[in-house]
């Protein structure tokens, strides 16, 4: 692997931790230079915030820890995807159209595909049902998610495994909305006082009020987008279900946070990108 490749993946797991996403790793190389005991370092790091994270409640009191099913994937009788949840798309960085009818193997690394391999071969000689195992997931973009999966064979009414779930389960913490925001409500007050002098006539209009789950789920939207600039935009709708949003929420909240539309922050950031790749 390339210098160039190498020092992206850094760049990008950086940007993950950034958005508080401690979960992801990089690759470790067979190289013996400063870069490659850079990525020892940030993967140290990753792993001891999570743990903090997680263990002491002090970093984030707006916070709480939730064990959740953080990918979901529905396998047939070959092996091969047939649904996954949104959440998987948004974590892998890949459109759900782009999963389906790929093998499992080809989400993860190697050492993970090796096992996968022993035990779908298990699973398809009837010798093995449910069961816990460790996988590696990589994202498109290389970075590498270590998670704890559960494995689940279906079967129908003639004994056949006919669907194969496989669970990934993280401890995560995940905001939580507190009852006091929810009753906060910004105002936007216009109006002038009426000629008469008795009362004030003010037009109030209440805005929109973006939970911490929103703005997480609009944060995960920018990410998706500066992580494949290359790729066509699907539409505002279609892009909204991906994330597990709908579209207005999805147009104001990007407005909100960014200042921007969705189209204008993907244009603008493709311009970036092409002045640092024409500049460096």
């Amino acid at each position: 692997m390339s210098k160039k490749k190498r020092l992206k993946k850094v760049r990008n797991l950086l940007i993950e931790m950034g958005s508080g996403k401690f979960f992801y790793r990089i690759e470790r190389s067979n190289k013996n230079d400063n870069l490659e005991g850079l990525v020892l370092l940030i993967n140290m790091m990753a792993e001891e915030i999570e743990e903090a994270l997680i263990h002491q409640g002090y970093a984030n009191a707006n916070e709480t820890i939730k064990h959740i099913v953080l990918m979901n994937f529905i396998l047939d009788s070959t092996g091969k995807i047939v649904g996954v949840n949104p959440q998987t798309c948004t974590i892998l960085y890949y459109l759900c159209e782009d999963m389906v009818g790929k093998s499992l193997i080809y989400f993860l690394n190697e050492k993970s595909a090796k096992t996968w391999d022993g035990v779908w071969k298990n699973i398809k000689s009837k010798t093995l049902e449910d069961r816990a195992m460790e996988l590696t997931f990589r994202t498109k973009g290389g970075l590498l998610i270590p998670s704890a999966c559960y494995l689940n064979v279906l079967k129908g009414s003639n004994g056949e495994a006919f669907r194969t779930i496989l669970t990934v389960v993280k401890h995560l913490k995940k905001p939580v909305e507190l009852e006091e925001e929810l009753k906060q409500s910004m105002i936007r007050s216009s109006g002038n006082r009426t000629e008469k002098g008795t009362a004030m006539v003010q037009n109030k209009r209440e805005k929109v009020r973006l939970t911490f789950e929103d703005i997480r789920k609009i944060r995960e939207a920018r990410d998706f987008l500066i992580n494949n600039l290359e790729r066509e935009l699907p539409p505002l709708k279609e892009f909204a279900r991906e994330i597990g949003t709908n579209t207005f929420k999805l147009k104001y909240g990007f407005k909100e946070l960014y200042g921007t539309s969705v189209f204008r922050f993907l244009k603008n950031e493709r311009l970036r990108k092409a002045k640092m790749l024409v500049q460096y």
